[in-house]
C-alpha cells in the first residue's frame, strides 16, 4: 500500500477516507508513505498503521546558501505598486507570484497586463489540461510572470524559477516552505520577496516563529503609484462594487 502526498490528503480533510481504505487492505502488507512535511497527523498515521517503520529523508532541493529572502512592510494601498516596481527592477529568469485566493490571482494578473507586464494566471478553477497549457507557456516564454495560488507550489514540474513573490503570506506556514522550494534548486540562486501588509502580519510572524528563521526587512523604494482596475469585490476589503453589470472603474486604493 502506498500513501503518496499524505500531508496534502490530510490537509484536504481525507483522513477518515484514508484510514477506511487502510482498514480494507490486508494486514500482511508493505506500507510506503511519502510526505513533503511531517506533522502530528502524519506521525499518528505512521504509529497506528505501520510496523517499525524506517524513516528516510530526501536531500533538500533548495540550497539555503543560494536562497535570499527579504520582506517589505508596505501599506495596502501601495502593495501592487511595489510589486510592479520590483518586477521592473529585479533581474529575473522565471518569476512566480503567490496569492492566497483565486480572485486575488485574477486581480494581480489582469492588472499586471494593464501596465504592460506579461502574466499568466493559474489556480484551482482551471481544468487540468488548462493548467498544463499554462505551465508549458510559462516555460517557453522567458520574461513572463506566473501568478498562482498554492496549487502551483507542489505537484507541478516548474524549473529554473529565479524569483518567488509572496503577494499574500500563506495561512499555513508549511505552504511557505512549499512556495520557496520552487527556487534555488540544482545549484542555482534564487530570491524570495515577501510583500507584507497589515493583513499579512499574523501569517508572516507565524512562519518566522515556527521555522526559526530570520528574514531581513528592506526599505520601501520610491514608488510610482499605479492606477489599478478592480471588478466585483475590492481585493483588500471585500466590499462589493456598487456598480452593477460588471462595470470597471479605475481608482487608487486609499485607506
Amino acid at each position: 500500500m502506498i500513501l503518496d502526498e499524505a500531508d496534502r490528503m490530510l490537509d484536504m480533510g481525507f483522513r477518515e477516507d484514508v484510514e477506511k481504505i487502510i482498514r480494507k487492505c490486508p494486514a500482511n502488507r508493505q506500507t510506503l508513505l511519502f510526505s513533503a512535511t511531517i506533522d502530528e497527523q502524519i506521525k499518528h498515521i505512521t504509529r497506528k498503521h505501520m510496523k517499525d517503520p524506517i524513516r528516510l529523508s530526501g536531500e533538500a532541493g533548495v540550497d539555503p546558501k543560494k536562497l535570499k529572502q527579504v520582506y517589505y512592510d508596505v501599506q495596502n494601498n501601495l502593495k501592487f505598486s511595489l510589486l510592479v516596481h520590483l518586477l521592473k527592477n529585479e533581474r529575473s529568469v522565471l518569476t512566480m507570484i503567490f496569492c492566497n485566493t483565486r480572485k486575488r490571482v485574477d486581480f494581480v494578473a489582469n492588472n499586471l497586463k494593464n501596465v504592460g507586464i506579461q502574466s499568466l494566471a493559474i489556480h484551482g478553477g482551471f481544468s487540468q489540461n488548462r493548467r498544463g497549457d499554462v505551465i508549458k507557456q510559462f516555460h517557453n516564454q522567458r520574461g513572463i510572470i506566473l501568478v498562482c495560488t498554492d496549487v502551483a507550489s507542489r505537484g507541478l514540474d516548474i524549473k529554473e524559477v529565479s524569483h518567488i513573490y509572496n503577494y499574500d503570506s500563506p495561512k499555513l506556514s508549511k505552504d511557505y516552505i512549499h512556495r520557496i522550494g520552487r527556487t534555488a534548486r540544482a545549484g542555482k540562486e534564487g530570491k524570495v520577496i515577501n510583500l507584507i501588509a497589515s493583513s499579512d502580519h499574523d501569517n508572516f510572524s507565524r512562519v518566522l516563529k515556527e521555522y526559526h528563521i530570520h528574514i531581513p526587512k528592506e526599505p520601501i523604494p520610491k514608488l510610482e503609484k499605479i492606477e489599478i482596475k478592480w471588478e466585483g469585490h475590492h481585493p483588500f476589503r471585500g466590499q462589493q462594487n456598487p456598480h452593477r453589470g460588471g462595470f470597471h472603474r479605475k481608482r487608487y486604493y486609499k485607506r
